[in-house]
């Protein structure tokens, strides 16, 4: 299968996500924009402690443009 063929990326990158942040809070913030399919804070190999990041999964990635979801700007407490 040719890489154009692909359907196109549907994660959203989330960084600057503090410490405590859980994926059930993002599931929730970010849910209020649409369905989600996947929530994913990577962990770091030694301290298991997140890494400051995270990526938001959603179904359709034509449902992301349409909605205007690139330029959110969430504030955790």
């Amino acid at each position: 299968m040719s890489r154009y063929l692909r359907p196109p990326n549907t994660s959203l990158f989330v960084r600057n996500v503090a410490d405590d942040t859980r994926s059930e809070d993002l599931r929730r913030e970010f849910g209020r924009y649409g369905p989600i399919v996947d929530v994913y804070v990577p962990l770091d190999f030694y301290t298991r402690r997140p890494r400051g990041f995270a990526y938001v999964q959603y179904p359709f990635f034509r449902w992301l443009i349409s909605e205007g979801c690139w330029s959110l700007k969430l504030k955790f407490m």
